[in-house]
């Protein structure tokens, strides 16, 4: 027997939320109005129906279960779980360069407005757009930095540099940001945000959309600006990674600076995004994307099939 219409929308919208939203059974329950053996049933009912087929694939499936559980436990949108090893020592950081690269360009093409961190893979991201195999096709929208120029020799840190690889290759404009990271004081940093050049890349902020950033750990000894923005706080609230210059704890709050003098894209303003896409090198510990992932986010997560692992084993130890 064929169900009709309006069964099978509901048993749509029941399988929507079950398996592409990631949703319990018991919240799909609360948002459809009915009692939850009532959607056990709805899902029962949308695979006899042919609403929903699965499809077991044997390549790469440990690698998809890592990734769903990984979704279902943070209540991420999509998390992409990559192979760790290739041909190449480089070969886990590419494989999640590339995969993020895709996931933003083609997944998420209906952003207007991109903007990107720094650091290491963020690094790896912007030089990838320019030396893909084949060109990817123009996108329409503007990119730009959400945090300040680092003075580093590593081209990782120089925001606008990889703001300008990304723009150049994907026919985005770009629009930048001609200030450090961190100014020597409150004072001085106060005075740069009454500037039209801040007010511009503030708007920006405001308007942002898709951010795409890298998670770090927390370094061994802090370097003299960030000792001069938290003193001794990081050691006492035991941070263990930080999302651009913000820094948390294993349980995901972040720790409030003595001084702020860092000149980045608020908390507020990044929750707000739509799409966080955090790209995460092979090197990273698990206390530090644990830690991430509580903070409640990011939304859409790359990262390599031994990390995330480690994760999942963390998240839930037997």
């Amino acid at each position: 027997m064929v169900p009709d219409e309006k069964k099978l929308k509901r048993l749509t919208a029941a399988a929507k939320m079950y398996y592409r939203d990631n949703m319990l059974q018991s919240e799909i329950a609360g948002a459809m109005g009915i009692s939850r053996p009532m959607v056990s049933r709805l899902l029962t009912e949308a695979r006899e129906f042919g609403v929903v087929t699965i499809t077991i694939n044997e390549a790469g499936s440990a690698q998809q279960i890592l990734a769903e559980r990984l979704a279902a436990r943070f209540s991420l949108k999509r998390a992409c779980v990559v192979p760790s090893r290739g041909p190449s020592p480089a070969d886990g950081n590419g494989e999640v360069v590339r995969r993020a690269f895709t996931l933003w360009h083609d997944e998420l093409e209906d952003t207007v407005f991109t903007g990107v961190g720094c650091g290491y893979m963020v690094g790896l991201f912007s030089e990838y757009t320019g030396s893909r195999p084949s060109e990817p096709a123009p996108r329409q929208g503007e990119i730009f930095p959400l945090i300040g120029g680092i003075k580093a020799s590593f081209r990782s840190y120089h925001t606008n540099e990889l703001v300008r690889l990304i723009a150049a290759q994907s026919g985005m404009k770009a629009s930048y940001l001609y200030m450090p990271a961190l100014f020597d004081s409150e004072d001085e940093k106060g005075m740069y945000e009454q500037t039209e050049a801040y007010r511009e890349i503030e708007s920006r902020w405001n308007s942002l959309e898709t951010a795409v950033i890298g998670i770090s750990n927390l370094h061994a000894s802090p370097d003299l600006a960030t000792a001069a923005r938290f003193g001794r706080a990081l050691t006492e609230e035991r941070a263990v990674g930080r999302i651009l210059a913000h820094y948390y704890d294993m349980g995901g709050r972040f720790i409030e600076p003595r001084n702020d003098i860092a000149v980045q894209i608020s908390l507020p303003r990044l929750r707000a995004a739509k799409n966080v896409v955090a790209l995460c090198a092979d090197y990273l510990t698990p206390e530090s994307l644990l830690g991430a992932l509580r903070t409640g986010i990011i939304t859409h997560l790359v990262l390599p099939d031994t990390l995330a692992d480690q994760a999942v084993q963390a998240a839930d130890p037997r």
